[in-house]
């Protein structure tokens, strides 16, 4: 009697077990397949991949548009600046003409 207690105590806390190995898997399949498809929704969304891929194309061209402006505002300075300091010293040479003549 004592061996079929035990058995039927072990058959038990077995399938117990087994119950609890199951509901685990279950809940980890579940939360695993949740993460997975939040994961493909978020690359495909509407804010997802392949919208950033356009975004990045335009961005691109957005910046290399401002460096060519730049570049360009940087030529454009650097002639204004030699033209200011020509008229600066012409305009000395007019303001101060017996100056301009000693050297």
């Amino acid at each position: 009697m004592a061996d079929t207690e035990y058995d039927e105590a072990k058959a038990r806390v077995q399938e117990a077990t087994w119950e609890w190995i199951q509901r685990i898997i279950v809940l980890a399949v579940t939360f695993g397949l949740g993460f997975f498809a939040a994961y493909v929704q978020w690359g495909s969304g509407l804010e997802g991949a392949p919208a950033l891929r356009t975004k990045v194309v335009e961005m691109d061209s957005q910046i290399l548009e401002m460096k060519n402006k730049r570049v360009d505002l940087d030529g454009k300075i650097t002639v204004l600046t030699s033209r200011l300091e020509e008229c600066q010293k012409n305009l000395n040479k007019l303001a101060h003409p017996d100056a301009a003549a000693t050297p």
